[in-house]
């Protein structure tokens, strides 16, 4: 029944007694309705091969559409960016930062480096320093440049991280984005 209407009107079978409504006009009789003039002749379309897929609007291309170039959305820039700062800095700017949101979880990360390696890569953050089993990081809200400090404690396979920064919204995208990276 649905295959009759994606045929061209030199493979539809002959009309047997009862009517056979063209709904897309595909026969080119104008109406569908079967009443209308004679068709006017129209050039028959290729013939199809195994290849060739019914369902495709443009029956004279087998090939499968192409996606569109603009499908994809941009990706999305980073909630931080790098901020070089001493650990004297971070220490005398830590007290001024209102936000604080805490992280403690289970971690793959066996060492400091490998800590200050993730945050870097993942969040975007200047490693500041590593004392012993801690590191601090420092990264500024893009585009304001608010500081947002971490500071981590690692005790393999845990790990406790603080974030410090003015907005409680921002604190809290900041620690999902730790516990993505350092898992």
């Amino acid at each position: 029944p649905y295959t009759t209407l994606f045929r061209s009107a030199a493979e539809k079978p002959a009309n047997s007694g009862g009517a056979a409504m063209d709904l897309l006009d595909l026969d080119g009789g104008g109406g569908g309705n079967g009443n209308g003039a004679a068709p006017a002749a129209a050039p028959s379309p290729p013939a199809p091969s195994a290849g060739d897929d019914l369902m495709l609007l443009d029956m004279g291309d087998a090939s499968p559409p192409s996606p569109s170039p603009a499908a994809a959305p941009p990706p999305a820039q980073p909630l931080l960016a790098p901020l070089q700062v001493t650990t004297a800095q971070v220490g005398s700017m830590w007290g001024s930062l209102a936000a604080e949101q805490k992280v403690s979880m289970q971690t793959s990360c066996a060492s400091c480096q490998d800590l200050m390696t993730r945050l870097e890569g993942g969040l975007n953050v200047h490693p500041v320093e590593i004392i012993g089993m801690e590191g601090i990081a420092a990264g500024q809200v893009a585009p304001a440049g608010a500081p947002c400090f971490l500071h981590g404690k690692l005790a393999p396979p845990r790990i406790d991280i603080l974030v410090r920064t003015q907005d409680p919204g921002v604190a809290q995208r900041v620690a999902e984005l730790c516990q993505r990276a350092l898992a």
